[in-house]
């Protein structure tokens, strides 16, 4: 694996091809497939951890890093494009592979730099180095603890190995410690309460660096904890904050509820799907896991898919106001069908596979508490009333005599159009 990444990394860095990166990624793809069938009797290869997790995350990356990179193309700036996409590949290849903590907590911060590159390079809004300093002062305050916490698990156990023989005859850490590992990684999930880095970076970055920040950098903070599972103490965790995370789990749909920007709202919408993880991890049974892995990754299937429409509608209206797109049935019939697609995606509607999350997240979680199922349906009522409300405003309601009148350019979402049919063969590779 490491000689094939070197060899192909001059040619890529000094290649101005457009869609030199895409091929490198369908290599990447068919050589990890290949090597993952050779060694599909065991978990554990010797360069990188292969199981259920890393495999459905690093195809989830694949897919948000093709469609992106294919919006991203209008961009002139070849190398820089290609540099960023190459280093967010190898970064969190690191981190779903890594079966050794410090490499963990290594590319885990790592992954900060190319969005941060994405957002002050491409950003579109004066306000962008602001947002690019809240996520480097969420991310450091939050972090730096876990060193303290990586080196005391080193004096217990004479290694950084995250391996299952370490794990099972490691008893869980004290609750400070767990607290320490649990913020580390919830702040890139991110958790309500951490997350205020996360809608001014989504308004700031470009439409392919927020397919990529909540396609792909939210999933780090949710496979960090999936792999440093048996080292909290959950029982402790639970009483503290299993109150928190339910209240707020509604909470956040209410705030979807008040947005006006589609924008912010999907990004605020990232953060209540998101919200379902740390219930899921305090319940700590096969199915939570499960539901865990299916959450992630239909998450990261569908956000890419919001943001990229975001972007479009935004190129053709020169708005994200929702008080001001109106009448898309009218004017753009093809972006209204890809909506209401992605309407059905996000809201886990039961053709779409993300239903069947839902209801191992309803399943597992019951074992919780009793109350549980109450904010479950509320949550999932608010989530139906933002998503519908949205829709409506933007699809079926009638448009103004000066967007009727406007003037569409089908090139301005020719690249998702694009992405769309290429993304189809690369699904059925899951199977």
């Amino acid at each position: 694996m490491t000689t094939f990444l070197v060899s192909s990394l001059y040619m890529f860095l000094f290649s101005h091809s457009s869609f030199l990166f895409v091929l490198f990624l369908t290599g990447f793809w068919f050589y990890y497939l290949f090597s993952t069938m050779m060694y599909s009797n065991q978990s554990y290869d010797y360069l990188y951890l292969m199981d259920e997790v890393s495999l459905f995350m690093i195809f989830m990356t694949v897919f948000v890093l093709f469609i992106s990179y294919i919006y991203s193309i209008t961009f002139k700036s070849n190398f820089k494009l290609n540099l960023v996409f190459f280093s967010m590949l190898i970064f969190c290849f690191g981190v779903f592979t890594t079966q050794n903590m410090f490499l963990l907590y290594f590319f885990y911060e790592c992954s900060l730099l190319p969005i941060l590159y994405i957002i002050i390079k491409w950003g579109s809004y004066p306000e962008r180095s602001l947002s690019a300093m809240m996520l480097l002062i969420y991310t450091s305050i939050f972090t730096f603890p876990f060193i303290a916490v990586m080196f005391i698990f080193y004096s217990l156990n004479g290694s950084f190995s995250l391996s299952l023989p370490f794990l099972s005859l490691m008893t869980p850490m004290s609750l400070l410690a767990s607290l320490v590992i649990f913020c580390t990684f919830a702040v890139k999930l991110p958790v309500y309460g951490l997350h205020f880095w996360l809608p001014m970076a989504h308004v700031e970055a470009p439409t392919f660096g927020s397919m990529i920040l909540a396609g792909v950098l939210l999933k780090l903070g949710g496979v960090g904890l999936l792999r440093t599972i048996s080292l909290l103490d959950l029982p402790a965790l639970s009483s503290l904050t299993l109150g928190y995370f339910m209240v707020f789990l509604v909470y956040v749909t209410v705030v979807c509820l008040f947005q006006s920007d589609f924008k912010r709202l999907v990004a605020y919408s990232s953060v209540s799907h998101m919200m379902a993880i740390p219930l899921l991890l305090l319940s700590n049974n096969l199915m939570s896991i499960k539901s865990i892995i299916m959450l992630m990754l239909f998450h990261g299937l569908s956000s890419p898919i919001l943001f990229m429409l975001v972007g479009v509608i935004y190129s053709m209206f020169s708005t994200r106001q929702l008080v001001l797109i109106r009448g898309l049935l009218l004017t753009s019939p093809l972006i209204s069908l890809m909506l209401i697609l992605a309407f059905f995606f996000t809201l886990s509607a039961p053709p779409f596979p993300s239903f069947v999350s839902e209801v191992y997240f309803l399943m597992s979680s019951m074992g919780l508490s009793s109350y549980l199922v109450y904010f479950f349906f509320l949550f999932t009522f608010l989530s139906l009333a933002y998503n519908l409300n949205w829709l409506s405003a933007m699809v079926f309601s009638s448009s103004s005599p000066s967007i009727m009148t406007m003037m569409i350019s089908y090139s301005s979402f020719m690249p998702m159009i694009t992405s769309f049919l290429l993304c189809v063969p690369m699904t059925l590779l899951m199977y």
